[in-house]
């Protein structure tokens, strides 16, 4: 019943928001990497932050201080980012303290990394903080840069989160609640950012402002539960359910490095660009992406709880990484013969 209080909230807030976001200039203009046409209001990000913050007063739940205090940070980076462009070195920065401060106050950190080289287990000690930061900061800019074709980075969150769910209620573990109504708010947006109903594009995006915020909430979420002798999953099955953002994120950097530019600079290199440059449309793309998503967390899960060790868990998602790599190069090549670019 509260999740869909949540749901009918968010959708109440995001329509609202359409006309404020005229009003205030939080619009997203077609040029550059964006193909879309006309201004599209960015507070899809605002509409979910404060859905789910209002469903879980409602529901009488407190997920710690540190993550709402960051979630806020980010939130209003995010907006000014949206508005007026902040420096990437700034909105590095906030997402770094956003990360320390569920570190320090919830007390929620990497503590080891399971058994991911070998049968021992690899326990981070001194630097707990330093790669819990490190996580953290890539994820968010994992589901950041994944932001960028109607209803991707929403349909990629919610396969996370759907997934944590399941392990969750599988563990028996706490925090079901929390996942179920952030589940709620990312479909409600969707409704929105979706090309469905014969609708030509999207109606509202997330906007930075959102998408650091589920980036840095899924980093939350991973990161509590992987750890401690009550953990639900095994930290490795976190990539299995990060998959596609994390190979996308981390295969467009390397890629944008081996070829001797900035990796920070924006570009067609995405796994988005790449099926739209092919001639699939915006659905066809997208359905492909998500499905693939479903699919690798999905074998992920299924191996970790068939009892796979974790080694092979680790090894195997590098393997499909590289191969991945491996197919988005050469799908670039040809269309770089093509005349494609």
């Amino acid at each position: 019943m509260v999740a869909v209080s949540c749901m009918l909230i968010t959708l109440l807030l995001v329509r609202l928001s359409i006309p404020l976001a005229h009003r205030f200039g939080l619009l997203a203009a077609p040029g550059q990497h964006r193909r879309h046409q006309g201004m599209i209001p960015q507070t899809g990000g605002i509409a979910m932050a404060f859905g789910a913050g209002l469903s879980l007063v409602l529901l009488g739940q407190f997920p710690g201080a540190g993550i709402i205090i960051g979630g806020s940070l980010l939130l209003i980076v995010g907006v000014v980012d949206d508005r007026y462009t902040v420096p990437y070195w700034a909105r590095f920065v906030s997402q770094i303290v956003a990360v320390l401060l569920f570190i320090w106050i919830d007390d929620v950190r990497l503590i080891d990394l399971g058994r991911v080289f070998s049968s021992e287990l690899v326990e981070l000690g001194a630097f707990e903080v330093a790669l819990t930061v490190f996580a953290g900061v890539g994820v968010i800019n994992a589901i950041n840069m994944v932001d960028g074709m109607d209803g991707l980075a929403g349909s990629l969150v919610l396969v996370c989160l759907l997934s944590v769910l399941f392990l969750l209620v599988n563990n028996g573990s706490g925090g079901i609640d929390i996942v179920v109504l952030l589940s709620a708010a990312v479909i409600a947006f969707l409704s929105f950012n979706l090309r469905i109903s014969g609708r030509q594009g999207a109606r509202v995006f997330m906007g930075d402002a959102g998408s650091m915020v589920l980036g840095l909430t899924l980093a939350w979420l991973l990161i509590d539960h992987s750890q401690g002798p009550d953990r639900a999953f095994a930290p490795v099955v976190a990539l299995w359910i990060l998959a596609v953002p994390l190979c996308d994120a981390v295969g467009v950097l390397l890629r944008r490095s081996l070829r001797l530019g900035s990796p920070f600079r924006a570009d067609w290199l995405h796994t988005h660009h790449l099926l739209l440059r092919f001639g699939l449309s915006v659905n066809q793309s997208l359905a492909l992406i998500v499905g693939m998503a479903i699919c690798l967390s999905v074998l992920g899960i299924v191996l970790f709880l068939g009892g796979l060790r974790e080694y092979y868990l680790f090894y195997l998602f590098i393997g499909l990484f590289a191969v991945y790599v491996l197919i988005m190069e050469l799908g670039e090549r040809y269309l770089e013969r093509s005349g494609k670019v």
